[in-house]
């Protein structure tokens, strides 16, 4: 377990993520590339997951998760080695970024996913000291302050929740964006499972559909962890030790992972109140003058979710590989 003071390791691991920027985007060639985009900690992993278990036809040979959806979060790809040019063995293309919309490369298609702001919060605050072994704890209260929100005074590409859901609720109904909720997906995720499918232009069988379902169980997750938890020896991992010694821990002593409850309304009943109130009072300030809703509960009542089909000439592909692509 890392002994370092847990401002000193967070404050390093934001201050390295912020000197790396997006990639120049290259689109594939028939301009079908998904791009997933989402808060951290608000299912992007399961999310990942999906994508790659809908278009390889629930196929969990693959060795690590980030091989197959590559990550373009700022701060988390070698700049020696444009993400966009990295080889993908099956069709769409898949990335998979936590950057707000500002900053999210354009020209491509994208998933989005939201999740309850206490959820995250709650989620992120365990994640991140699990992801270092850090000893000693982050006071919840300074966590909330100097991380969550002020991402300690960087120009962090990612932003804060608030600001991403302001860049990204416009474009709910593009064309080329499916907004989904991760409590609509944990609630029906067949549901949500058979909308990226569509998205994707992945025509899924009724028997690899249920495959893909029973894979997305977070039990079956947790069997196959090591492919989908952080490692300091894929490629985000060694990035991100590169940013000081005192991310030489990262992800080697991990406990719960990317996957510790995977439940919704966890925050809700976690969080100390003065907490809970202060990402109410969040809300009201940044997002209801923007966009109006009083609540996270009201602006998922008010989705929308459009752009379920391929773009006009653009063809099903059957789950598999590159050879196999076109229905």
């Amino acid at each position: 377990m890392s002994k370092c003071q847990p401002e000193n390791v967070l404050k390093a691991y934001v201050t390295g993520q912020a000197k790396l920027g997006y990639a120049v985007f290259d689109p594939g060639p028939d301009a079908s590339d998904i791009i997933l985009a989402a808060f951290p900690k608000s299912g992007s992993t399961w999310t990942s997951y999906l994508m790659q278990q809908i278009r390889s036809g629930g196929d969990d040979s693959f060795g690590d998760i980030k091989d197959e959806v590559i990550d373009i979060t700022p701060g988390h790809w070698d700049p020696a080695v444009n993400p966009f040019r990295m080889e993908q063995r099956r069709l769409p293309r898949t990335f998979k970024t936590h950057g707000s919309y500002r900053h999210c490369p354009k020209g491509a298609r994208y998933i989005y996913v939201a999740r309850d702001p206490k959820d995250s919060f709650w989620s992120l605050y365990h994640f991140v000291h699990d992801l270092f072994a850090l000893e000693e704890r982050m006071p919840i209260e300074e966590f909330f302050t100097s991380y969550y929100v002020e991402r300690f005074g960087t120009k962090h590409d990612i932003g804060n929740v608030w600001d991403h859901f302001i860049g990204w609720f416009p474009h709910r109904d593009d064309a080329n964006v499916l907004w989904l909720h991760y409590e609509d997906m944990v609630e029906d995720r067949t549901a949500c499972i058979k909308k990226m499918a569509s998205f994707m232009g992945v025509e899924l069988s009724g028997d690899v559909l249920k495959v893909v379902v029973d894979h997305s169980e977070i039990n079956h997750m947790r069997a196959i962890a090591s492919r989908i938890n952080p490692s300091p020896e894929n490629r985000v991992g060694r990035v991100v030790q590169g940013f000081g010694p005192e991310l030489r821990g990262y992800a080697r002593q991990m406990k719960f992972g990317k996957m510790r409850k995977g439940i919704v309304g966890d925050g809700r009943s976690g969080l100390p109140e003065n907490l809970r109130a202060a990402l109410d009072d969040e809300w009201t300030k940044r997002i209801t003058p923007v966009l109006g809703y009083k609540s996270y509960d009201e602006m998922r009542a008010a989705r929308a979710v459009s752009g379920l089909r391929p773009p006009a000439g653009q063809p099903l592909r059957r789950p598999g590989t590159g050879s196999e692509r076109e229905l």
